[in-house]
Protein backbone atom coordinates (compact mmCIF):
# COMPACT_ATOMS: atom_id res chain seq x y z
CA UNK A 1 0.00 0.00 0.00
CA UNK A 2 1.63 3.52 -0.65
CA UNK A 3 1.27 6.66 1.42
CA UNK A 4 -1.32 8.04 -0.58
CA UNK A 5 -3.70 4.91 -0.02
CA UNK A 6 -2.59 4.80 3.57
CA UNK A 7 -3.23 8.06 4.37
CA UNK A 8 -6.90 7.81 2.56
CA UNK A 9 -7.56 4.73 4.20
CA UNK A 10 -6.42 6.37 7.79
CA UNK A 11 -9.44 8.95 7.12
CA UNK A 12 -11.62 6.57 7.09
CA UNK A 13 -10.90 3.84 9.73
CA UNK A 14 -9.51 6.19 12.59
CA UNK A 15 -11.09 7.90 15.01
CA UNK A 16 -8.63 9.91 16.58
CA UNK A 17 -8.37 13.60 15.60
CA UNK A 18 -5.21 13.95 15.79
CA UNK A 19 -4.41 10.59 13.46
CA UNK A 20 -7.13 11.75 10.99
CA UNK A 21 -5.44 15.62 10.95
CA UNK A 22 -1.99 14.05 10.34
CA UNK A 23 -3.60 12.00 7.21
CA UNK A 24 -5.06 14.77 5.83
CA UNK A 25 -2.06 16.66 5.85
CA UNK A 26 -0.28 13.77 4.04
CA UNK A 27 -3.01 14.04 1.21
CA UNK A 28 -1.92 17.83 0.94
CA UNK A 29 1.94 17.27 0.53
CA UNK A 30 1.19 14.15 -1.80
CA UNK A 31 -0.87 17.30 -3.58
CA UNK A 32 -3.04 14.97 -6.15
CA UNK A 33 -6.15 16.78 -7.04
CA UNK A 34 -8.36 14.22 -6.63
CA UNK A 35 -8.40 14.01 -2.82
CA UNK A 36 -9.85 17.53 -2.63
CA UNK A 37 -13.35 16.69 -2.89
CA UNK A 38 -12.36 13.99 -0.10
CA UNK A 39 -11.58 16.49 2.25
CA UNK A 40 -14.11 19.23 2.04
CA UNK A 41 -16.25 16.49 2.45
CA UNK A 42 -15.33 15.94 5.73
CA UNK A 43 -17.34 16.63 9.01
CA UNK A 44 -13.92 17.35 11.09
CA UNK A 45 -12.84 21.19 10.46
CA UNK A 46 -8.92 20.75 10.12
CA UNK A 47 -9.70 18.04 7.79
CA UNK A 48 -11.51 20.40 5.66
CA UNK A 49 -9.35 22.99 6.17
CA UNK A 50 -6.65 20.95 4.35
CA UNK A 51 -8.56 20.39 1.58
CA UNK A 52 -8.56 24.06 0.79
CA UNK A 53 -5.13 24.22 1.21
CA UNK A 54 -4.81 21.88 -1.13
CA UNK A 55 -7.15 23.42 -3.64
CA UNK A 56 -5.18 26.11 -3.19
CA UNK A 57 -2.34 25.20 -3.87
CA UNK A 58 -3.16 22.46 -6.67
CA UNK A 59 -6.07 23.37 -8.84
CA UNK A 60 -6.22 25.95 -11.72
CA UNK A 61 -6.99 29.32 -10.04
CA UNK A 62 -9.94 29.85 -11.47
CA UNK A 63 -11.00 27.04 -10.31
CA UNK A 64 -9.39 27.08 -7.36
CA UNK A 65 -11.06 30.98 -6.46
CA UNK A 66 -14.69 29.20 -7.14
CA UNK A 67 -14.35 26.82 -4.42
CA UNK A 68 -12.92 29.18 -1.76
CA UNK A 69 -15.46 31.63 -2.04
CA UNK A 70 -17.97 29.19 -0.85
CA UNK A 71 -16.13 29.24 2.15
CA UNK A 72 -15.80 33.02 2.54
CA UNK A 73 -18.80 32.83 4.84
CA UNK A 74 -18.18 29.55 6.59
CA UNK A 75 -19.60 29.22 10.25
CA UNK A 76 -15.97 28.10 11.20
CA UNK A 77 -13.55 31.04 12.17
CA UNK A 78 -10.25 28.89 11.17
CA UNK A 79 -12.56 27.57 7.59
CA UNK A 80 -12.80 31.51 6.76
CA UNK A 81 -9.18 32.04 8.06
CA UNK A 82 -8.02 29.90 5.22
CA UNK A 83 -10.21 30.25 2.68
CA UNK A 84 -9.46 34.39 2.30
CA UNK A 85 -6.14 33.45 2.98
CA UNK A 86 -5.78 31.04 -0.03
CA UNK A 87 -7.85 33.23 -1.85
CA UNK A 88 -5.41 36.06 -1.38
CA UNK A 89 -2.68 34.34 -1.96
CA UNK A 90 -3.93 33.00 -5.61
CA UNK A 91 -3.58 37.10 -6.54
CA UNK A 92 -6.66 37.43 -8.71
CA UNK A 93 -7.78 40.43 -9.99
CA UNK A 94 -11.33 39.18 -10.04
CA UNK A 95 -11.36 38.11 -6.67
CA UNK A 96 -10.94 41.80 -5.34
CA UNK A 97 -14.93 41.93 -4.46
CA UNK A 98 -15.08 38.97 -2.90
CA UNK A 99 -11.96 39.92 -0.93
CA UNK A 100 -13.35 43.42 -0.11
CA UNK A 101 -16.17 41.37 1.62
CA UNK A 102 -14.43 40.01 4.05
CA UNK A 103 -12.83 43.14 5.49
CA UNK A 104 -16.20 43.36 7.53
CA UNK A 105 -15.77 39.85 8.81
CA UNK A 106 -15.65 40.24 12.80
CA UNK A 107 -12.45 38.20 12.86
CA UNK A 108 -9.57 39.85 13.04
CA UNK A 109 -7.67 36.89 11.63
CA UNK A 110 -9.75 36.93 8.34
CA UNK A 111 -9.69 40.65 8.04
CA UNK A 112 -6.50 40.25 8.06
CA UNK A 113 -6.00 38.05 5.28
CA UNK A 114 -8.28 39.62 3.32
CA UNK A 115 -6.33 43.01 3.31
CA UNK A 116 -2.93 41.73 2.83
CA UNK A 117 -4.97 40.07 -0.34
CA UNK A 118 -5.85 43.08 -1.25
CA UNK A 119 -2.84 44.70 -1.15
CA UNK A 120 -0.90 42.31 -3.51
CA UNK A 121 -3.52 43.81 -5.75
CA UNK A 122 -2.23 47.20 -5.50
CA UNK A 123 -5.52 48.82 -4.01
CA UNK A 124 -5.66 50.46 -0.35
CA UNK A 125 -9.25 49.07 0.44
CA UNK A 126 -7.86 46.96 3.47
CA UNK A 127 -5.19 49.72 4.22
CA UNK A 128 -6.59 50.35 7.81
CA UNK A 129 -6.52 47.02 8.40
CA UNK A 130 -2.81 46.15 8.00
CA UNK A 131 -2.18 49.20 10.12
CA UNK A 132 -4.50 47.94 12.54
CA UNK A 133 -2.45 44.31 12.24
CA UNK A 134 0.81 45.95 13.29
CA UNK A 135 -0.17 45.65 16.76
CA UNK A 136 -0.84 42.04 16.89
CA UNK A 137 2.26 40.38 17.15
CA UNK A 138 0.96 37.41 15.09
CA UNK A 139 0.19 39.64 12.16
CA UNK A 140 2.48 42.00 12.13
CA UNK A 141 5.17 40.52 10.13
CA UNK A 142 3.12 39.94 7.38
CA UNK A 143 1.51 42.96 7.90
CA UNK A 144 4.45 44.95 7.18
CA UNK A 145 5.18 43.13 4.35
CA UNK A 146 1.66 43.94 2.57
CA UNK A 147 2.30 47.90 3.03
CA UNK A 148 5.10 47.53 2.23
CA UNK A 149 4.05 46.11 -1.17
CA UNK A 150 1.19 48.43 -1.49
CA UNK A 151 3.67 51.06 -1.61
CA UNK A 152 1.25 54.02 0.26
CA UNK A 153 3.38 56.23 1.98
CA UNK A 154 0.53 56.45 4.83
CA UNK A 155 2.23 53.43 6.25
CA UNK A 156 5.51 54.75 7.25
CA UNK A 157 4.45 56.59 10.99
CA UNK A 158 2.57 53.44 11.93
CA UNK A 159 5.74 50.90 10.81
CA UNK A 160 8.20 53.70 12.74
CA UNK A 161 6.30 52.56 15.76
CA UNK A 162 7.22 48.87 15.68
CA UNK A 163 10.78 49.51 14.18
CA UNK A 164 10.91 51.97 17.46
CA UNK A 165 8.44 49.84 19.87
CA UNK A 166 9.69 48.26 22.84
CA UNK A 167 9.42 44.15 22.96
CA UNK A 168 9.51 44.05 19.51
CA UNK A 169 11.49 40.95 18.42
CA UNK A 170 14.45 41.12 16.31
CA UNK A 171 13.29 39.66 13.10
CA UNK A 172 10.05 42.17 13.13
CA UNK A 173 11.97 45.27 13.88
CA UNK A 174 13.89 43.98 10.61
CA UNK A 175 11.02 43.37 8.88
CA UNK A 176 9.31 46.87 9.66
CA UNK A 177 13.04 48.53 8.57
CA UNK A 178 12.60 46.46 5.39
CA UNK A 179 9.00 48.03 5.00
CA UNK A 180 10.22 51.48 5.52
CA UNK A 181 13.38 51.49 3.41
CA UNK A 182 11.08 49.78 0.28
CA UNK A 183 8.68 53.03 1.09
CA UNK A 184 11.92 55.52 0.56
CA UNK A 185 12.36 56.20 4.57
CA UNK A 186 15.96 56.61 5.49
CA UNK A 187 15.75 55.26 8.90
CA UNK A 188 14.59 51.92 7.88
CA UNK A 189 17.49 52.03 5.48
CA UNK A 190 19.78 52.99 8.44
CA UNK A 191 18.62 50.28 10.74
CA UNK A 192 18.91 46.77 7.91
CA UNK A 193 23.07 48.47 7.20
CA UNK A 194 23.29 48.75 10.80
CA UNK A 195 22.21 44.85 11.42
CA UNK A 196 24.51 43.47 8.55
CA UNK A 197 27.03 45.41 10.52
CA UNK A 198 26.44 43.57 13.21
CA UNK A 199 28.15 39.84 12.46
CA UNK A 200 26.41 37.81 15.21
CA UNK A 201 22.84 39.54 14.82
CA UNK A 202 20.48 36.59 14.53
CA UNK A 203 18.22 38.71 12.01
CA UNK A 204 21.45 39.63 9.83
CA UNK A 205 20.89 37.23 7.01
CA UNK A 206 17.33 38.97 6.76
CA UNK A 207 19.05 42.31 6.69
CA UNK A 208 21.43 41.19 4.21
CA UNK A 209 18.61 39.68 2.11
CA UNK A 210 16.62 43.02 2.60
CA UNK A 211 19.29 44.83 0.51
CA UNK A 212 18.36 43.26 -2.49
CA UNK A 213 14.84 44.97 -2.15
CA UNK A 214 16.84 48.37 -2.25
CA UNK A 215 17.12 50.72 -5.63
CA UNK A 216 20.84 52.09 -4.57
CA UNK A 217 24.34 52.02 -5.44
CA UNK A 218 25.27 51.27 -1.86
CA UNK A 219 23.26 48.18 -1.02
CA UNK A 220 24.45 46.70 -3.96
CA UNK A 221 28.34 47.51 -3.02
CA UNK A 222 27.51 46.03 0.39
CA UNK A 223 26.20 42.92 -1.23
CA UNK A 224 29.14 42.45 -3.12
CA UNK A 225 31.37 43.39 -0.42
CA UNK A 226 29.55 40.41 1.72
CA UNK A 227 30.00 37.88 -1.37
CA UNK A 228 33.82 38.60 -1.68
CA UNK A 229 34.42 38.08 2.37
CA UNK A 230 35.77 34.23 2.58
CA UNK A 231 34.04 32.81 5.95
CA UNK A 232 31.30 35.19 5.93
CA UNK A 233 27.89 33.19 6.40
CA UNK A 234 25.89 35.64 4.68
CA UNK A 235 27.53 34.91 1.64
CA UNK A 236 24.56 32.59 0.07
CA UNK A 237 22.12 35.11 1.21
CA UNK A 238 24.17 38.14 -0.68
CA UNK A 239 24.64 35.90 -3.78
CA UNK A 240 20.49 35.44 -3.54
CA UNK A 241 19.92 39.03 -2.80
CA UNK A 242 22.27 40.23 -5.69
CA UNK A 243 20.24 38.83 -8.03
CA UNK A 244 17.43 41.14 -7.54
CA UNK A 245 19.98 43.93 -8.45
CA UNK A 246 20.88 42.35 -11.38
CA UNK A 247 23.50 44.33 -13.95
CA UNK A 248 26.70 42.47 -16.11
CA UNK A 249 28.62 43.14 -13.64
CA UNK A 250 26.53 40.49 -10.64
CA UNK A 251 26.16 37.98 -13.69
CA UNK A 252 29.53 37.95 -14.16
CA UNK A 253 30.41 37.25 -10.74
CA UNK A 254 27.93 34.61 -9.85
CA UNK A 255 28.98 33.13 -13.08
CA UNK A 256 32.46 32.70 -11.72
CA UNK A 257 30.89 31.59 -8.63
CA UNK A 258 29.01 28.86 -10.27
CA UNK A 259 31.89 27.01 -11.74
CA UNK A 260 34.53 27.31 -9.28
CA UNK A 261 34.76 24.97 -6.19
CA UNK A 262 31.89 25.47 -3.39
CA UNK A 263 29.81 23.12 -1.25
CA UNK A 264 26.21 22.29 -3.23
CA UNK A 265 24.25 24.66 -0.95
CA UNK A 266 26.40 27.74 -1.84
CA UNK A 267 25.79 26.84 -5.14
CA UNK A 268 21.97 26.36 -4.93
CA UNK A 269 22.13 30.53 -3.55
CA UNK A 270 24.43 31.30 -6.47
CA UNK A 271 22.13 29.71 -8.89
CA UNK A 272 19.33 31.54 -7.41
CA UNK A 273 20.87 34.88 -7.96
CA UNK A 274 21.49 33.96 -11.29
CA UNK A 275 17.83 33.26 -12.08
CA UNK A 276 16.41 36.35 -10.23
CA UNK A 277 19.09 38.05 -12.18
CA UNK A 278 17.61 36.38 -15.84
CA UNK A 279 20.34 34.37 -16.71
CA UNK A 280 19.10 30.74 -16.64
CA UNK A 281 21.12 28.09 -19.09
CA UNK A 282 24.29 28.42 -17.06
CA UNK A 283 22.15 26.90 -13.83
CA UNK A 284 20.12 24.45 -16.46
CA UNK A 285 23.86 22.97 -17.24
CA UNK A 286 24.98 22.77 -13.13
CA UNK A 287 25.40 19.61 -11.79
CA UNK A 288 25.73 18.91 -7.82
CA UNK A 289 27.14 16.17 -5.74
CA UNK A 290 24.73 15.64 -3.53
CA UNK A 291 21.44 14.66 -4.92
CA UNK A 292 18.79 15.91 -2.75
CA UNK A 293 20.83 19.16 -3.61
CA UNK A 294 20.19 18.24 -7.03
CA UNK A 295 16.64 17.70 -7.16
CA UNK A 296 16.19 20.75 -5.04
CA UNK A 297 18.04 22.30 -8.32
CA UNK A 298 15.07 21.08 -10.02
CA UNK A 299 12.77 22.46 -7.91
CA UNK A 300 14.51 26.12 -8.07
CA UNK A 301 14.39 26.13 -11.97
CA UNK A 302 10.82 24.40 -11.92
CA UNK A 303 9.48 27.37 -9.38
CA UNK A 304 11.54 30.30 -11.76
CA UNK A 305 9.66 29.09 -15.23
CA UNK A 306 6.96 30.91 -13.51
CA UNK A 307 8.52 34.34 -12.82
Amino acid sequence: MNERDSALLALESQTSPDKRLEAAETLVEIGDVADIPRLIADKQVNVLRAGLALAGLKLPPAEAKELLVRFLSAPEIDLRVEATGRLADLALPDSRGALTGSLEDKELAVRFEAARGIAFLKHAAGFDVLVEALDHANFRFRACGALAMLGDPRAIEPIKNVLNGWFVPPFDRTQAATALAVLGDADGVAHLFNRVAKKRAIDRPMAVESLGELESPEAKAKLLEILDTPGDFARGTAARALGFHGGDDVKSKLSALLKGDGIDDFKLDVAEGLLRAGTRQEVEALTLTDPEAQAELKELLADYETH
